[in-house]
């Protein structure tokens, strides 16, 4: 069991990155064949069930937290606040190439939006979510970059946990405000999944030096 484990650990990376890329092909072939329809409304249908007047501004403000608008203020605070420039340039290059990896693959597949259920209006097409994709990248580097700092664990976990559930919770707004699909949303984590990985393996290295 012990062998398994400290196999699993040198190997994690490849093993993640294989099943996001396989979960990503599948949906992709799910998608051409129509097959989201019935699925994509069950969780719709579940998630909206609690709407109110309240939880649409609580979703709004975080679907907020990965527009173009914040993601770009927050940029730029960090290059003014870190001294590390090489840092800052990474983290600035890790939402650049996601955010055209986004653009790239909905001009691919070309799905049209929900419509009809918005309370938001958003432009473009749905596949896979960009707020997904970008958000998983954008702040997932950061929580890889804490969880490897030479720091107390309940001390790294303090700020980790907030950060997965804020991912989590954007692709949840999406879906809750109906500009995105439930099936957009989980392509685009599982993408933006493969992505990080891909990232931080060319990338990381050269941005702690």
């Amino acid at each position: 069991m012990k062998k398994a484990y400290r196999w699993f650990r040198r190997h994690w990376k490849p093993i993640i990155l294989a099943i996001c890329l396989i979960i990503f092909a599948v949906m992709v072939k799910l998608l051409q064949k129509n097959k989201f329809e019935s699925f994509d409304s069950k969780v719709y249908e579940f998630i909206i069930q609690f709407k109110s007047d309240s939880l649409t501004m609580l979703m709004k403000l975080i679907s907020f937290l990965c527009s173009v608008w914040f993601l770009l203020l927050f940029s730029v605070v960090i290059m003014l606040v870190c001294k590390r420039k090489r840092f800052v340039f990474f983290i600035v290059l890790n939402l650049l190439l996601c955010f055209l990896l986004n653009q790239t693959m909905k001009f691919i597949f070309e799905r049209p939006r929900p419509f009809n259920i918005n309370i938001i209006i958003e432009n473009g097409y749905s596949f896979p979510s960009g707020h997904s994709m970008v958000s998983l990248a954008f702040y997932g580097l950061f929580i890889y970059i804490i969880w490897h700092m030479n720091k107390p664990r309940l001390e790294k976990l303090f700020y980790v946990i907030p950060l997965i559930l804020l991912v989590l919770l954007i692709g949840i707004s999406r879906i809750y405000l109906g500009v995105h699909y439930a099936s957009d949303v989980i392509a685009g984590y599982a993408l933006s999944m493969a992505y990080l990985i891909i990232f931080i393996k060319l990338f990381y290295k050269k941005m702690k030096s």
